[in-house]
């Protein structure tokens, strides 16, 4: 298959938000949408690095409309997108690696057979310094679930506030859309209705009675466990796939620290999930990190990159007493995170149509800076979904074949 390579230039943009149109008068690939081609610079004229969440940290939201004005699809979320690019294996072109899952830190170099340490060193290759670019199809299944297309397609992206950005950022040359245009006979995708995974939030809210010592140490043995049972409403009469539960780490105005999917200062975590009467896990759920990290992998049909799996397990100089000065594992000096008791990230695969109730059962072990503060649980469902092109419409799909709107 031959094909070429386009540039849209943004139908319009500013510091919040861009639009991109394609046109639809001629085929292209819909799994090679990108962004690229963008300067990037730190409001504080320092490097600037991202977190886990990668170069996905700079988008709030992003929306795909079709000519009629009707959303076919919609990421409001993007924490989402950690745990894919933590599934991606780690090639041999280590460089590579860093273009496509910018600063993530979970690429490892090999020393020897007894060293191990993050690709990213300190003060090397921020984003002002290496190619970037947005993979627009990774973030979306539509996309993904389709191959060729020649259909009118508005692309609507919110960038987050450079106050989420350690140190800011801003653009001193906008991001293009680059699609490829397919020059042979090949066909645009037959199927009329194409299914896929939209991701759904909901969240729940923990309070925690554990408080740091005012050096930050604590004793595990004496941490008071905070338990939550909710019943959940946003997912009735829709088929679920995975949902992923994480706690974001706070800021000391309660607002959420940019470090994607990682909270220190967290243990004991335990799930559990009943749906229209039935405990959809055995053996009292998810009731330790090991069930947890296995349950990650299997749900997810993949391993862990080594940084992901070292984070579910607290480490320290110092059996059952934790110190963030005494916690042993890979740090990363640009984002200021330890790969070590940080990432609590859960995974469990409902993989069933919701018709009645959806009961989630979440207790942990937290450590908060004041008493009673909120401790919030985020929650990112896999939910099935149709669009159907010949009567433009979209909606969820059931159990039964029918779609419902």
């Amino acid at each position: 298959m031959e094909s070429k390579s386009i540039l849209i230039l943004p139908a319009s943009i500013d510091q919040t938000r861009a639009h991109y149109v394609i046109p639809g008068s001629y085929k292209y690939l819909t799994q090679k949408i990108r962004l690229s081609d963008f300067e990037i610079l730190n409001d504080m004229s320092k490097p600037l690095y991202f977190g886990p969440k990668g170069i996905y940290s700079l988008i709030k939201s992003l929306q795909l409309i079709n000519q009629n004005g009707v959303v076919i699809d919609t990421i409001s979320n993007t924490d989402y997108h950690i745990i894919k690019m933590m599934q991606q294996s780690n090639p041999v072109q280590r460089d590579i690696y860093r273009l496509l899952y910018q600063n993530m830190c979970n690429s490892v170099e090999i020393i020897g057979s007894s060293q191990i340490q993050l690709t990213e060193q300190a003060g090397k290759q921020d984003v002002t310094k290496i190619g970037s670019y947005i993979d627009i199809s990774f973030m979306s299944d539509y996309l993904m679930q389709r191959n060729i297309s020649d259909d009118f397609m508005t692309i609507s992206i919110e960038w987050v506030s450079p106050t989420q950005i350690t140190g800011g950022y801003k653009f001193t040359r906008p991001p293009s859309l680059y699609v490829d245009e397919v020059l042979t006979a090949q066909p645009v995708d037959s199927n009329d209705v194409i299914v896929y995974d939209i991701i759904v939030p909901d969240k729940l809210v923990l309070y925690s009675e554990n408080l740091a010592n005012d050096d930050g140490s604590y004793d595990v043995r004496q941490l008071i466990q905070s338990s939550s049972e909710v019943r959940l409403n946003s997912y009735n009469q829709q088929i679920v796939g995975n949902m992923y539960f994480y706690m974001p780490q706070l800021n000391m105005n309660n607002s959420i620290s940019n470090v994607g999917l990682s909270r220190a200062l967290t243990f004991e975590t335990k799930i559990n999930i009943i749906s229209d009467g039935v405990q959809l896990m055995p053996f009292n759920g998810l009731d330790n990190d090991a069930k947890r990290l296995a349950h990650l992998g299997d749900m997810n049909g993949g391993d862990l990159t080594i940084p992901g799996v070292g984070a579910y397990y607290q480490i320290t100089v110092e059996p059952s007493v934790y110190s963030p000065s005494k916690a042993v594992g890979l740090f990363n000096p640009n984002t200021d995170l330890n790969y070590v008791s940080t990432h609590n990230y859960s995974c469990v695969g409902v993989n069933k149509m919701v018709t009645g109730e959806l009961v989630i059962q979440f207790s942990t072990k937290a450590i908060t800076l004041e008493k009673q503060q909120p401790i919030f649980v985020n929650i990112l469902s896999e939910v099935k979904r149709y669009y159907s092109r010949s009567k433009n419409q979209t909606g969820n799909l059931t159990v039964s074949g029918g779609m419902m709107m």
